[in-house]
C-alpha cells in the first residue's frame, strides 16, 4: 500500500499532462518545451522542391524519388523550432520605408489636386491650348450601340497600358461646348484646326467670325419675320397644293417624320378655320408650306428674302406660343420642320437653336411616364421625330463641334420606326438613322484632338469592315455605286458621300501618325505595322479625293444634304 502510495502521489509524466482549454501556453518550462518539439509533420513531409511545384513526395533522404528522377539537388526546410510561438515586431527599416512611402503619395495627390483645379480654372476658355498628358477618367455606363462599346474599352485600355502620349487630355479645347466623350472628335474642319507640331501648315481658328456673322444673320432673319408678319400671305388651294406635293416630293422622302395622310388632314383642318386657329395643326401646315416652298424654289438664294418665309414665319409665332407644351408629338413636329426649313437655308446656328429644343423635349418625353400612355401610333409619331431629331444634331455635331445636348444617351430606349409601305424613302431613312450612327461613334474613338493622334489601327480596321457589311446589307433601292459614277439621285449620292467621309474619318489617324513618323518623333513602328497604316492612310486620301466628285453632283442643286456637303 505504501508502495502505491508512493507511486500515486508522484507528479503527473510530461506526456499524459493535459493541455489548457484555454488555448494558452503550458505554464511550466517543461510542458513549454514539449510544445516547441512537438514534430509538424504535415509542414516537413516534402522537399522544398516538390512543395513548390505542389507534387506528391516520397519524403525519402538523403534525395526524394521526384529529384532524383530528374537529377537535382533535394533539400528539406530546416525545423524552425520556437519561432513559430514567437511575435516577432517589425523591423524599424520597415516602417520607415512605409512612412517615407505614405509622405510621398500624399505630396503627389496634393500636387494633383492643385493642377486639377489650375485646370479647372481655365477650361471656360475655348481658346487655350491644353497638352496634357493625363489619362481620361472612367466614364460612366451609358447606352452606346454594339459599333461604340468596345472600341471606347479597346481605346481606353490602350491609353492605361501602352502608349501614355495616346491618352486623352482631361480637358479638352471648347470644353464648355462639349461632353466628355464628344471632346475626343476635334479634327481638322472649316472653322478650326490645330496643326501638330510635326505638320508643316499653319493651323487656323474662325470661331469667333463663324459665330459673329451667323448671329448677324439671326437678327437679319429675326427682322424680317416681324415685318412679314404684317403682309398677306398666299393660302389659296391651288398655292397649298402644289407646296404639299412639294413637300411630299423633297422632304418626306428624306424625313418620314409622318405620313401623307397627316400632311393632308393638317392643311384641311387649318384650311377650315381659315388658318386663323393658333393650334398645332395650323402651325405645322405653316411650317409644311414653307418646307415645300424652299424646296420648290430653284432660283437665286442670294436674293435677300428666303422662299417661304412668309409662310415660316406664322408657324414660328405660333410655335412660340406652343413652346411649353413639351408633351405634345404634333408640336416636337413642327420644331422638326421648324429646324429643318433653317438647315435647308443654311443657317446652322439657328438650326441649332432650334433643334436642340425638340431634343430637349425628346429627353423630357423619354425620361417620363408618358410613352407608356401613349397609343400605337403615337407611340410611331413620336419615334420618328426622335430619331429625325438625332440625325439633325449629330450632323451639326459631326461638321461644325456644335453644343451636344445629350440625345444620343437614350438611343437604345427608344426603337427603330417602323415602315408599313415599301416605299424608298423609309429605306433611306433608316439608312440614314445607321450611317449617322456609325459616323459619331466612330469620332469618338478614332480621331485627332490638341496634336495628340488616337490611333488605334485595330479598332479602324473593325470599324472599316463594320461599315462595309453596312454597304452589303443595303436594299437595292437605296444602294449606290461606290465609285464617282453619276447616280442622278440626291438621296443616293448624299447617302454615298456620307459612306465615303466615314472611311475618311477612320483613315485620318493613320495620315497624321505616318507624319509623325517620318520625322522622326514617337516610338518606332514594325514593319507591319507601317505597312498598316500605310494602307489606311492610302485609303483616307483616296475617300477625300472621291468625296471631292461626289460633292460635286450634291452641290448641282439644293438639297437636305447640301449642309453636309459642305461642311463635310
Amino acid at each position: 500500500m505504501a508502495t502505491k502510495r508512493k507511486h500515486d502521489d508522484s507528479p503527473p509524466s510530461d506526456s499524459s499532462q493535459a493541455a489548457p482549454d484555454n488555448g494558452t501556453a503550458p505554464a511550466s518550462p517543461q510542458a513549454a518545451r514539449v510544445a516547441e518539439n512537438y514534430p509538424r509533420k504535415r509542414i516537413a513531409i516534402a522537399c522544398n522542391v516538390c512543395r513548390f511545384r505542389k507534387t506528391r513526395c516520397d519524403a525519402q533522404k538523403p534525395s526524394c524519388g521526384f529529384c532524383t528522377d530528374l537529377g537535382i539537388e533535394c533539400t528539406y526546410r530546416k525545423p524552425t523550432v520556437g519561432d513559430r510561438g514567437k511575435a516577432s515586431d517589425p523591423p524599424s527599416e520597415a516602417l520607415d520605408n512605409i512612412e517615407r512611402r505614405l509622405s510621398e503619395l500624399e505630396s503627389r495627390l496634393e500636387a494633383t489636386e492643385q493642377q486639377v483645379q489650375m485646370q479647372n480654372a481655365v477650361v471656360m476658355s475655348p481658346n487655350a491650348s491644353h497638352h496634357s498628358g493625363m489619362l481620361p477618367p472612367q466614364e460612366l455606363p451609358s447606352r452606346r450601340s454594339s459599333v461604340n462599346r468596345p472600341a471606347v474599352d479597346y481605346i481606353t485600355s490602350v491609353n492605361a497600358t501602352s502608349n501614355g502620349s495616346v491618352g486623352t487630355p482631361v480637358t479638352y479645347d471648347f470644353a464648355y461646348r462639349q461632353t466628355a466623350t464628344e471632346s475626343q472628335t476635334a479634327r481638322p474642319s472649316l472653322l478650326t484646326f490645330r496643326a501638330p507640331p510635326y505638320i508643316p501648315v499653319e493651323s487656323w481658328d474662325f470661331t469667333k467670325e463663324f459665330y459673329d456673322d451667323e448671329i448677324l444673320a439671326g437678327e437679319s432673319l429675326s427682322d424680317q419675320l416681324v415685318t412679314l408678319l404684317d403682309q398677306p400671305v398666299d393660302l389659296a388651294r391651288r398655292t397649298t397644293r402644289r407646296l404639299q406635293q412639294s413637300f411630299v416630293e423633297n422632304f418626306l422622302r428624306w424625313t418620314p417624320i409622318f405620313d401623307q395622310q397627316t400632311c393632308v388632314s393638317a392643311v384641311e383642318l387649318a384650311t377650315s378655320h381659315s388658318f386663323v386657329e393658333s393650334s398645332p395643326s395650323t402651325c405645322l401646315t405653316f411650317f409644311l408650306l414653307a418646307m415645300g416652298a424652299i424646296t420648290e424654289d430653284k432660283g437665286d438664294y442670294a436674293k435677300s428674302m428666303l422662299p417661304g418665309l412668309d409662310y415660316f414665319a406664322r408657324g414660328c409665332q405660333i410655335l412660340e406660343r406652343l413652346s411649353l407644351r413639351t408633351g405634345n408629338l404634333m408640336t416636337l413636329q413642327c420644331r422638326v420642320l421648324q429646324a429643318s426649313y433653317l438647315k435647308f437655308a443654311i443657317r446652322p446656328m439657328q438650326t441649332w437653336n432650334s433643334i436642340t429644343q425638340a431634343a430637349r423635349d425628346c429627353m423630357h418625353i423619354c425620361s417620363s411616364r408618358m410613352r407608356d400612355h401613349l397609343s400605337p401610333a403615337e407611340q410611331e409619331a413620336f419615334n420618328r421625330a426622335f430619331w429625325a431629331t438625332s440625325t439633325i444634331v449629330h450632323e451639326l455635331e459631326a461638321t461644325m463641334k456644335m453644343f451636344p445636348v445629350g440625345i444620343r444617351q437614350f438611343h437604345e430606349m427608344v426603337p427603330l420606326p417602323q415602315f408599313e409601305e415599301e416605299d424608298s424613302g423609309f429605306y433611306y431613312f433608316l439608312a440614314q438613322i445607321s450611317l449617322r450612327k456609325f459616323l459619331t461613334q466612330s469620332l469618338e474613338v478614332v480621331g485627332y484632338h490638341s496634336g495628340r493622334v488616337i490611333y488605334a489601327p485595330v479598332v479602324t480596321r473593325e470599324l472599316r469592315k463594320q461599315v462595309r457589311e453596312w454597304y452589303d446589307h443595303l436594299p437595292a433601292v437605296v444602294r449606290f455605286p461606290l465609285d464617282a459614277t453619276p447616280v442622278f439621285d440626291s438621296r443616293k449620292s448624299f447617302l454615298r458621300g456620307q459612306y465615303v467621309a466615314l472611311f475618311v474619318v477612320l483613315g485620318w489617324p493613320s495620315v497624321l501618325k505616318i507624319m509623325e513618323h517620318g520625322t522622326g518623333e514617337g516610338a518606332p513602328f514594325e514593319q507591319t505595322a507601317v505597312a498598316a497604316m500605310k494602307e489606311q492612310a492610302a485609303g483616307c486620301i483616296r475617300g477625300c479625293c472621291l468625296f471631292l466628285s461626289v460633292a460635286d453632283e450634291q452641290l448641282m442643286d439644293r438639297t437636305m444634304g447640301t449642309h453636309f456637303s459642305m461642311w463635310a
